[in-house]
């Protein structure tokens, strides 16, 4: 709770910017938002989907039982309430009644069950396994409007895990022949209707939608432009009213404009280069140690994001967070770099290939960079920097040798560390894997005490940051900019893009 507390006061700073004010019925007649999103989405099925493109658009279309508010507090959502059993195996959650899914079918606890089953299914492919219990956990409905779930170990943080809306109930007909959600049928405020691939889209307003009076916008239609120059172009002619992403070169001029707004969050998200443990020399941490010896992450923050944001020097997370650890070994030393190149056996260096995607392209500065960085111990750099959907393929098949790249969404501490560093966890695209490591961040989901679970994830952030299967850069900044008639709309920290609240003025 002290790190939602910490973050309340800047999530209400940028809710205050938008303005927030009395909104009458002439204000939000015939009310379209029309919005430039900045990545294609990789697809909707919320549990399979692992991109934050895809989920700029399915926070608005499906919901979990748990969530998340503006000031990051952990409240209900289809789940009214919740306890724990007095051996901490068993959780049960009761529903919310009278919640309508878009085609106008009540949830009830059948809906939950199957959603959750289906994530843990190891046909569906979902990376939210862990999330919903893990393997073995075992849901069952209790009623129409109760569930109750069994672990096989003690979890402490289910609740936590269930807040994320990759954990999002949906209607069984959302899942076609083949398994697979192409358009999800969800309880969320808006629907999605004429679905151009992955390059536009319109959500709906949904008319069965469980909360009074929302969503604000009847609908809010959504062209992705990639370009930074060129979505800020359509902001400022007045093509579009918002952009989920503004290029951080733009973001003095935009706030000289005063026909746009620009809002500025802190971001719960680090920015990295990923090393392929499964190949040589990176399976040497030797080498993994030069590499973060070698760079300079002032360097690296001023050419990815122009100065927003706050180097790393040894785990992911900042210092403004409850869950940071001073443990920061990685301030740039070339001399001990280069003595440890040299006795992992590469003093004459060798060849490395950065693979940015051109999609991002703070991800191709950095890689520009680092090319420079590197070659000061004899690392010679070429850059790859394939569009988004390649890039993703290669990383997730390890044909890469470093690939850059952000991770974002982090409120609890389970979620810098769990997903993409424990072994064979479907988001651990380094191949790292220690058993001491495992042991402890899968102990950190058995206590619920802060102070226990600091002890814990201190020590397998240290192990983390000695073995290096990530070298950090820095915590970035989240920026959104937007018309002046767009009210309402809050930039949150954990980069939760939901349209709900948002209206146009005048």
């Amino acid at each position: 709770m002290k790190l939602l507390r910490s973050l309340a006061p800047l999530v209400l700073i940028v809710a205050l910017i938008v303005g927030m004010g009395i909104v009458t019925t002439a204000q939000m007649s015939e009310s379209v938002l029309h919005a430039a999103h900045d990545a294609e989405w990789t697809g909707l099925d919320p549990h399979v989907a692992s991109t934050v493109s895809s989920f700029h658009v399915l926070a608005n279309v499906v919901e979990s039982l748990t969530t998340n508010n503006d000031s990051l507090e952990l409240t209900p959502l289809l789940a009214t309430d919740w306890s724990q059993s007095e051996d901490g195996a068993t959780w049960t959650f009761n529903l919310r009644e009278g919640v309508m899914f878009s085609n106008g079918v009540e949830m009830t606890s059948e809906h939950v069950v199957f959603s959750m089953n289906r994530i843990l299914d190891p046909d569906t492919g979902s990376g939210r396994v862990a999330s919903v219990g893990g393997a073995g956990t075992v849901w069952e409905a209790m009623g129409d409007y109760s569930v109750t779930v069994t672990t096989p170990e003690p979890n402490a943080i289910l609740p936590i895990l269930l807040s994320s809306r990759a954990t999002a109930v949906v209607h069984p007909d959302s899942v076609d022949e083949n398994g697979v959600i192409v358009v999800p049928i969800g309880t969320g405020p808006f629907t999605v209707e004429d679905l151009d691939g992955t390059i536009s889209m319109t959500l709906a307003k949904n008319e069965n939608y469980w909360q009074e009076g929302l969503p604000l916008l009847d609908a809010v239609e959504i062209t992705v432009i990639q370009e930074d120059a060129a979505r800020e172009a359509a902001l400022i002619g007045g093509e579009v009213d918002f952009v989920t992403s503004v290029g951080r070169q733009a973001v003095a001029a935009l706030q000289e404009n005063p026909d746009v707004t620009v809002l500025v969050s802190p971001a719960l998200a680090y920015k990295y280069i990923g090393l392929n443990l499964m190949r040589e020399p990176y399976d040497d941490v030797r080498v993994r140690q030069a590499i973060a010896y070698a760079i300079n992450r002032d360097d690296l923050c001023a050419a990815g994001d122009f100065g927003l944001c706050t180097p790393l020097y040894g785990g992911p997370i900042d210092t403004a967070s409850p869950w940071h650890f001073d443990y920061a070994p990685y301030s740039q030393n070339i001399e001990k770099a280069k003595a440890l190149m040299a006795e992992a056996g590469y003093a004459d260096g060798f060849d490395m290939e950065l693979m940015p995607t051109s999609t991002y392209q703070d991800t191709v500065r950095q890689a520009q960079v680092l090319q420079a960085q590197l070659a000061a111990i004899g690392i010679r750099t070429t850059i790859n920097a394939p569009e988004w959907a390649e890039w993703l393929e290669l990383e997730g098949n390890f044909r890469y040798d470093g690939y850059i790249c952000s991770w974002n969404g982090l409120i609890d501490v389970e979620q810098y560390y769990y997903l993409q560093h424990r072994t064979d966890e479907v988001f651990n695209f380094t191949g790292y894997s220690d058993p001491a490591f495992d042991a402890l961040v899968e102990e950190g989901r058995t206590i619920s005490d802060f102070d226990e679970r600091y002890a814990i994830y201190e020590q397998a952030n240290q192990i983390l940051v000695d073995a290096v299967p990530y070298v950090y850069f820095y915590n970035p900044a989240f920026v959104r900019a937007m018309s002046p008639s767009v009210q309402g709309y809050v930039l949150r920290p954990d980069n939760n893009n939901l349209y709900m609240n948002t209206w146009l003025e005048g």
